[in-house]
């Protein structure tokens, strides 16, 4: 069995319920999943969920949080109060690569998640807040410095999920990059070429933006008012 994070596995049971959920909400999503398959597939009693979680929502909701990327914010916060904003993004984007492409991550975390993402649930908006919103500010604060801009700022806003989209890509389309580059093998070495050049590329880029938003000598205008 996979690996299950050690904040969720407080006894055999619960444990197994949590893997049998997973596999069950990664398969049917969360409407079609029945608490009764849940705990068949576990080995549990039929009133295990309720037990345990409270109610299908709840362990849902804990499968979510588990599926999603936990919070890099200690060890990069104190990156980014000692060394650059660039150094900072480069950190929370090998923490993030790292995680996403943990082999004892189970196969159904992604699963679970695309899932939500199509049709959401309660549960999302405990995730959004308690683990996706957190690490979102941390970045829009780094893109901000960056660029020179708030962390709420739109344009930060705007660059922050613009280097979202390459993380997301590089994950949900690895079936459609492994059949346009056959060659191209997902090692840990790869993984890392992929998170540094996610990183050169985004800090280009916002270089630029910041360039433009903030020119250093910004031209002065040569049309004179007619008299």
């Amino acid at each position: 069995m996979t690996a299950i994070p050690q904040e969720l596995n407080q006894d055999a049971t619960r444990t197994k319920l949590i893997q049998a959920a997973g596999e069950v909400f990664a398969e049917v999503g969360y409407q079609a999943a029945t608490t009764r398959e849940i705990c068949r597939r576990a080995g549990a009693n039929i009133a295990a969920v309720n037990y345990h979680f409270g109610d299908k929502l709840a362990l849902y909701t804990e499968i979510l949080k588990a599926a999603v990327i936990k919070r890099e914010q200690p060890a990069v916060e104190a990156l980014l109060a000692t060394k650059t904003s660039e150094e900072a993004l480069r950190a929370l984007l090998f923490g993030i690569f790292r995680q996403l492409t943990d082999p004892d991550r189970p196969a159904w975390y992604v699963k679970v998640m695309a899932h939500e993402l199509a049709n959401p649930t309660p549960g999302l908006t405990a995730v959004v807040e308690h683990v996706i919103r957190p690490n979102v500010t941390l970045l829009c604060t780094i893109v901000g410095r960056i660029i020179g801009r708030p962390p709420q700022d739109m344009k930060t806003r705007m660059c922050a999920h613009s280097i979202i989209a390459q993380v997301i890509h590089y994950i949900h389309a690895r079936p459609v990059i492994a059949l346009l580059w056959p060659d191209w093998k997902m090692t840990q070495e790869a993984i890392e070429e992929i998170a540094s050049h996610i990183a050169e590329f985004s800090i280009a880029a916002l270089k630029e933006i910041g360039k433009s938003a903030h020119p250093a000598h910004p031209q002065k205008s040569t049309t004179r008012r007619s008299k």
